[in-house]
């Protein structure tokens, strides 16, 4: 209400010093006095080319911000990943950004279609904003957030909405306000100078022809409220998060059977560090055990049985890719612009309806001592609550297969035991495969795990 207050009692300060103003240099014609400038807002207003005008104006301003989106997304996404990429293209954006818009509006006159030259301005005007904060949002994308779409096999949609945008969001908004900043103004200039069919600039830049003063400043009034509103909306759209899309139809993944003699393979598995010449064969309904000292290589193991990293050398039957595996890292990575619950349905939202998985949910909040934080979001939750969230999100998700990177760090002794004594329920009752990484000896003991052997150094 304060804010509203004062931006109404600068407004109206600007209204007195323009009516001041007029009064003094007292010529109208060239200086109009503010009654004769709303007379004439109100002249155009009653009038079908002034919303015919405004209309061209925000299709161009749309099409161009449109168009240069498409152009920027498709660049960053490209070349993110590659500096020399970058470094080639740094160029050809300080000299998009540097080049005054009056010397590319004059050279396309020579060459273009009136009615194209304020879109070409547009695109020109707006893509290295676009493309130039699109680039830093996505060298800042967190590889890990990356690697939970993969593992979870979210949707295309869910991928786009819940792990890409929210990471990029700042960086987008910040390119789109400034875009939208400029474009307007490079677009009215450019329609100004090509006198094209329709427009805020044509409409200008008719007025001034006939020396009509008081419709120029009109329309410079309307430019002003539309540039304004747009920036209104850029914020309010940036505020904007869209929902999770779950599945019409929840499927049921198949769990092997004990009968089934191996469910994963691996074979003479080696990677560029931690991981050599490893072989193993992992049972249907069985746990196992990784013990070994820090740095040995325990999660370097699980990324390869993920599918996260690719093996220098060795076999994996089947393809991680070709089996559902469900994963607990050994941090939570959980999505801060998500509830506890939503954290966890993400992850089945392509393979259970939304109904489904409520009740799931419900339950494991239940065992997991988590009940009352079902709406709560990561960064109000302690390291604990958040590790056990994790978990939920790993057990909901019906993979034969679970990998768990030291799933009960954070937990005191009772919450452990407590944990354990649920996950060894749900493993009977599921027959799901478990493998899990730990330090500790009472954890092995009480999960009741088949220990690995880890090869030593020396073998």
């Amino acid at each position: 209400m304060k804010r509203m207050l004062l931006t109404l009692l600068s407004i109206g300060l600007l209204g007195l010093v323009w009516e001041g103003i007029a009064w003094w240099v007292n010529e109208p014609t060239w200086m109009p006095p503010l009654e004769k400038l709303l007379h004439a807002l109100g002249k155009l207003a009653i009038e079908r080319d002034f919303y015919l005008s405004i209309g061209v104006t925000c299709f161009r301003t749309c099409l161009g911000l449109l168009l240069s989106c498409v152009a920027s997304f498709l660049t960053a996404a490209t070349l993110h990943r590659s500096e020399t990429g970058q470094i080639l293209l740094a160029p050809w954006l300080a000299l998009m950004r540097s080049v005054p818009v009056i010397s590319f509006i004059l050279l396309a006159l020579i060459f273009l279609n009136a009615d194209l030259i304020p879109l070409l301005i547009a695109f020109l005007t707006m893509y290295p904003l676009l493309t130039e904060n699109l680039l830093k949002g996505f060298t800042q994308l967190r590889p890990e957030r990356m690697q939970l779409a993969v593992h979870f096999r979210l949707s295309l949609w869910n991928r786009l909405t819940q792990i890409l945008y929210p990471q990029i969001r700042p960086a987008l908004f910040s390119g789109l306000t400034s875009a939208m900043g400029f474009g307007w103004r490079a677009i009215i200039m450019g329609e100004v100078l090509s006198q094209c069919t329709h427009g805020i600039g044509s409409e200008m830049k008719l007025a001034q022809v006939f020396l009509d003063v008081p419709s120029v400043m009109a329309w410079t009034c309307v430019a002003i409220l539309l540039s304004w509103l747009s920036d209104k909306f850029m914020a309010r759209l940036s505020s904007c998060q869209p929902p999770i899309h779950y599945t019409t139809h929840s499927s049921t993944p198949h769990r092997p059977e004990n009968e089934q003699p191996i469910i994963f393979e691996a074979s003479h598995l080696s990677y560029r560090f931690g991981v050599k010449d490893f072989s193993f064969q992992f049972h249907p309904g069985k746990i196992y055990a990784l013990s070994a000292p820090s740095g040995a290589g325990k999660t370097t193991l699980l990324r390869l049985l993920n599918g996260t990293y690719r093996p220098t050398g060795g076999t994996l039957f089947p393809l991680p890719a070709s089996i559902l595996i469900s994963n607990l890292y050994q941090e939570p990575t959980l999505l801060p612009h998500l509830t506890a619950s939503e954290n966890i349905s993400l992850a089945s939202a392509s393979l259970y309806s939304k109904s489904t998985w409520k009740t799931g949910i419900a339950t494991l909040f239940s065992t997991l001592e988590l009940t009352g934080l079902e709406d709560s979001y990561p960064e109000a939750l302690s390291y604990g609550q958040q590790q056990r969230v994790a978990l939920a999100r790993a057990l909901l998700f019906p993979a034969p297969l679970l990998l768990m990177d030291e799933p009960f760090k954070g937990l005191d002794v009772a919450l452990r035991r407590r944990v354990i004594n649920f996950l060894l329920a749900w493993q009977k009752q599921t027959n799901t495969t478990i493998l899990f990484t730990s330090h500790s000896e009472d954890e092995i003991r009480e999960m009741k795990a088949e220990r690995i052997p880890w090869p030593s150094a020396s073998d």
